[in-house]
């Protein structure tokens, strides 16, 4: 990015001199998977040595280090396809070096944030500094985040009006599902919000007072945001119990009404088997006297009745 604010596609020989360049801001994104970009980053001389290694460390613990008046990070980014099925594979982490002239950033996997950036700047998006590069860089992390939860709120919405409808069949696999998501993001990006507070805190000297501001307002979007994700693990764990009550509500409605046909019929039941053994002397058999069938039905009938007053009462009467 050139001082007439022209903005120049630099090719693999044109590397090392735009570094060199006095007043312009670079900004140099590798693939660390390809070798080409290894060695480039392993023998460029204007980079500090320790910037070198860290750049093509594979330790990625979120972290952000100073080098005089240099910064190192180790920052998350989600995928351009990231989906709501968590898949660990879709948290990419980001390496970035930042000196007053030029932002060097690799990645391992695909980086949404970085894409992002890299459209807009094809698009024509300036940036006069290299702060302004990597606030820009925080700032689409937040708003891809943002979709995410918009996304993630929606579906709780979805499920609570389920759940309040009285359908509590299936729901509590997705609730399961957030809940790990919303667990898996804060604890990617937890440490991010933290890093960003500590900058703000002490900015490298060459951050001019615009860009502190516009540092201290993605810190504060970082802090929403890390308190969005526990708001949306309390509500999908609130769902969860409600969920659970409800369907403990429901099995022992159901159980009541099993153990009560159970009650009324096991006095009938009872009588049958013992009419229905192959013994002598059987009341009402052996006489072989017609009413006596009608005799037993109308008496299981009446069991039946006081069994089902008994219990009518004993629920009133407690």
């Amino acid at each position: 990015m050139l001082p007439d604010q022209r903005i120049q596609h630099l090719m693999g020989g044109d590397l090392d001199a735009a570094l060199a360049r006095p007043n312009t801001v670079v900004w140099l994104h590798f693939n660390a998977r390809v070798g080409h970009a290894r060695d480039w980053i392993a023998r460029c001389e204007p980079l500090p040595e320790a910037a070198r290694r860290f750049l093509l460390d594979t330790d990625d613990r979120k972290r952000l280090e100073r080098i005089g008046d240099s910064l190192m990070g180790v920052i998350s980014d989600i995928r351009y396809d990231f989906g709501l099925d968590f898949d660990p594979e879709q948290i990419a982490a980001l390496r970035f070096y930042l000196d007053r002239g030029c932002l060097i950033s690799t990645r391992r996997q695909p980086s949404s944030a970085a894409d992002q950036l890299r459209t807009e700047i094809n698009n024509g998006r300036y940036f006069d500094s290299s702060a302004k590069l990597v606030i820009h860089l925080f700032e689409s992390q937040v708003a891809k985040l943002d979709k995410t939860m918009a996304r993630i709120r929606e579906m709780l919405d979805d499920i609570e009006d389920q759940v309040l409808a009285g359908r509590v069949r299936g729901q509590h696999i997705q609730l399961g599902s957030i809940r790990r998501l919303a667990v898996r993001l804060s604890h990617h990006f937890g440490p991010e919000h933290r890093m960003l507070q500590r900058l703000c805190r002490r900015p490298p000297n060459w951050f001019e007072e615009v860009d502190n501001m516009a540092l201290v307002d993605v810190a504060e979007e970082f802090r929403e945001l890390v308190d969005d994700l526990t708001e949306t693990q309390e509500r999908a764990k609130l769902l969860q119990e409600e969920l659970a009550a409800r369907l403990a509500e429901q099995t022992n409605s159901n159980l009541y009404i099993l153990s009560l046909f159970t009650a009324i019929l096991l006095p009938p039941s009872l009588i049958a088997g013992i009419f229905g053994m192959n013994v002598v002397g059987v009341p009402g058999v052996q006489d072989g006297n017609e009413t006596t069938f009608w005799w037993v039905m109308l008496g299981m009938a009446a069991i039946s009745l006081l069994v089902l007053l008994i219990l009518f009462l004993r629920r009133f009467l407690r």
